[in-house]
């Protein structure tokens, strides 16, 4: 029972240490990084404010401080436990505990949960929290530098959308998507049937996505016997939300991580490109791991011994190991959104091999 209890002050020990130094890279880099950012943004804003107009650069910049800390969090990460880990050696209390018969593994399991909370932390909490201020960080700009009404062209040939509702579906294909109203430029609709089969090809002016359906201007409807009905402007029934399709040309930060799902099956129903929300949605999920694997990289470039010119070596191997995961990291998201690679593999590769080498690393430390 004691060894019990030792090791569960042991573990909170540790645990709470990491989180510690964690916490306060975590808030050194984003404030550092932030602060660069409003000067910045001061210097492109004072060229294109007129006399009259107001801008505050300080609450701006607050807005984009969650985006701000999910760029920064795997170098606060790395940055954290090596200050972490040195500390501990610098003390002996790593040399104390492995005289006293412990494993590595159970001296460093209490950074390692630690790390992962932080990763579970900013997934429940801050990405909610920041996909909001995102979007309205996004408006603003948008209202200073311009692009105030986003619009979305789907491919060269224009879009493509379906539209599935109770009386069965419609294909529309438009030269342009106006999300701003939520309207379709010179759209052609197929119209099917429950059972699947085309009843009627409908072309338009414009079609505009409303609360009770789709209203389409100057209408002119072709059967399938071949004969031609000029509508003028009619209403069309929909499963689409104005609103949903208005998101559909968002960055995939401005949806929280709980709608995502929901959004991307929208979205998938309606036809629409998925790739970079479903890539941003397992990036989400995987950062744990990653931030756990990160850790484990930082315990092993930190508790190997060194006596000469120690912080000189721990910058160098910080950096080297943040640069690499991060251009790693980049590679594969790449590939991803290029359709490259699948989707799970280009978003779980990056924590799978990072974990996978650290432990590695670990392990044969520990043989040592």
């Amino acid at each position: 029972m004691s060894g019990v209890a030792n090791f569960g002050i042991l573990f909170r020990y540790f645990g709470f240490r990491y989180l510690k130094w964690v916490l306060a890279s975590i808030i050194g880099l984003s404030a550092t990084v932030t602060l660069i950012q409003a000067i910045e943004l001061a210097r492109r804003v004072s060229t294109k404010i007129q006399d009259g107009d107001s801008f505050n650069v300080i609450t701006i910049s607050m807005l984009n401080i969650p985006a701000v800390i999910e760029l920064t969090l795997p170098i606060a990460i790395i940055a954290g436990s090596m200050f972490c880990f040195e500390t501990m050696n610098r003390s002996n209390e790593f040399v104390v505990c492995r005289g006293f018969g412990r494993s590595i593994w159970s001296i460093l399991s209490p950074s390692f949960v630690a790390a992962g909370l932080v990763g579970i932390l900013f997934v429940i909490l801050v990405n909610p929290i920041g996909s909001l201020t995102s979007r309205e960080y996004e408006t603003r700009m948008n209202e200073v530098f311009g692009n105030k009404q986003q619009r979305l062209s789907v491919s060269t040939d224009g879009i493509w959308l379906r539209d599935t509702h109770s009386e069965g579906q419609f294909i529309i294909h438009g030269d342009m998507l106006d999300v701003s109203v939520a309207q379709i430029i010179n759209p052609i609709i197929y119209r099917f049937d429950v059972e699947g089969d085309l009843q009627q090809r409908i072309r338009a002016n414009n079609m505009e996505l409303t609360d009770g359906g789709w209203v389409v201007s100057n209408a002119t409807i072709w059967l399938n016997d071949g004969s031609r009905l000029d509508e003028g402007s009619m209403m069309l029934p929909t499963g689409l939300d104005a609103l949903d399709l208005g998101l559909s040309s968002e960055p995939p930060n401005t949806i929280a991580f709980f709608s995502l799902p929901g959004f991307i099956n929208l979205l998938e129903r309606a036809g629409l490109p998925t790739i970079e929300h479903r890539m941003h949605f397992h990036k989400l999920l995987s950062l744990p791991f990653l931030l756990i694997g990160i850790a484990m990289l930082g315990a092993k470039a930190t508790l190997t011994n060194m006596t000469r010119g120690r912080r000189v070596m721990l910058f160098t191997r910080g950096t080297v190991i943040t640069v690499s995961i991060f251009l790693f990291t980049h590679f594969m998201q790449v590939l991803g959104t290029t359709l490259r690679l699948p989707t799970l593999v280009a978003a779980w590769a990056p924590a799978f091999i990072v974990i996978l080498v650290g432990a590695i690393l670990l392990a044969r430390m520990d043989e040592a």
